[in-house]
């Protein structure tokens, strides 16, 4: 056969412009294909979802998400990243917990944050101490969970820090003679004025054993009438407002003037509406917030981060969100994801086994005020604020 004839056929090359053109499009389409893909990194959002908490989850998702729009993309070791929150609901149970702990895990997640709850927190970090996947904290204070391992970091003060700030304030600020503790019987409050005691013994202010009451067993008048004849002049009582708005009110009515301190639980403006101002006036409460974030607060970051938080809620798709604003918790959530990405920055990676060395001398000016991590993970020195009635109102001390 004459090949330059078969070469010049019309009809061959038609079929060689129509190979070519082919062959052509399936090259471009595949080396495009084969060109590197964006650089993520993952976070992992680890909380309660759903429930009559999810609350506490939702504002987690929302500061966390919103933190991650404010930081992606990022630069970091000479690469661009986009920032992807991977979100999963435990729904604040430990064995769901401790199933999402092993999901984040399996997806190669570079942090978590989370979770919401101490009993799923100490059941998730088994898990991510495995994979030395770091843990950072928003909100988990129970003050054994540090102790659990290395990859563990509190972004909340611990229980004991909140206690070892109440004390602090007793002794440099009032400086009692004669004082007076007194919890409501409940988990949480016996706790709480036991290791004050001992705190306020290692200042040198030495109490008698803690009264136990409970308001609704016990007849207020004699309560009052026994506070009396101890004649302390300052009492410091773990319980809810209602409780204190009781004691005080019968207090005073049998002229009784020590000076009353409390701490959470016993700062709420319903006070007012069950006691008469005059009562509760001089009331103290230390409350384990940092003075910027705050009752009253003007910080501009933090005014800032309320209005972020709410627009970029307002534009959230998900209907299923119903929190109408920042809780809490919020500015310790977006606070997270900084400090994660800042640690990552200064090590020029995202492997935890190469960042997790900058996590831990992180030094961070954040929403919640200036961040450092001791040997443990838990936060150097972190403040509370004081608030004190005055002319019917809470205002800072």
């Amino acid at each position: 056969m004459n090949l330059r004839r078969v070469f010049f056929n019309r009809a061959f090359r038609l079929f060689l412009l129509v190979l070519i053109i082919f062959t052509l499009i399936y090259l471009s389409v595949n080396l495009g294909a084969c060109e590197p893909g964006k650089r993520v990194i993952k976070i992992g959002n680890q909380a309660v979802l759903s429930g009559e908490y999810r609350s506490f989850g939702e504002e987690q998702l929302v500061s966390v998400e919103l933190a991650a729009s404010k930081l992606s993309p990022v630069r970091i070791g000479g690469f661009d990243y986009e920032i992807e929150v991977v979100t999963k609901d435990d729904e604040g149970n430990p064995e769901k917990a401790f199933l999402v702990a092993q999901e984040m895990a399996s997806e190669e997640v570079a942090a978590v944050i989370g979770s919401t709850f101490d009993g799923t927190t100490k059941v998730s970090i088994h898990v991510y101490e495995e994979y030395g996947i770091p843990v950072i904290s928003p909100y988990a204070q129970k003050t054994e969970i540090s102790k659990m391992g290395n990859i563990f970091f509190r972004m909340v003060m611990n229980n004991e820090q909140k206690i070892e700030n109440i004390a602090d304030f007793i002794k440099n600020k009032i400086n009692p003679q004669k004082l007076i503790l007194i919890n409501n019987r409940e988990e949480y409050s016996i706790e709480l004025v036991d290791y004050l005691r001992e705190v306020l013994s290692n200042y040198g202010i030495e109490t008698q054993k803690p009264m136990s009451i409970k308001m609704s067993e016990e007849d207020v008048t004699v309560i009052a009438e026994n506070l009396l004849i101890e004649g302390p002049d300052t009492i410091f009582f773990c319980a809810r407002y209602n409780e204190l708005a009781s004691l005080m009110t019968k207090a005073r009515e049998i002229g009784l003037g020590s000076r009353f301190i409390t701490e959470t639980l016993g700062m709420d403006d319903k006070i007012f509406v069950l006691a008469d101002a005059q009562y509760v006036e001089g009331l103290i409460a230390i409350i384990p917030e940092p003075p910027s974030l705050a009752r009253y607060s003007q910080d501009p970051r933090a005014v800032n981060f309320w209005r972020d938080f709410n627009n970029y809620l307002s534009q959230m798709d998900d209907s299923d969100i119903s929190i109408d604003g920042p809780g809490l918790y919020a500015p310790y959530c977006y606070d997270s994801v900084f400090i994660i990405i800042e640690a990552m920055k200064r090590s020029n990676s995202i492997s935890p086994k190469d960042y997790i060395d900058e996590l831990k001398t992180t030094s961070y000016d954040g929403l919640v005020g200036h961040i450092e991590f001791d040997s443990n993970g838990d936060r150097v020195n972190p403040l509370s604020t004081v608030f004190i009635v005055k002319d019917g109102a809470w205002t800072r001390y």
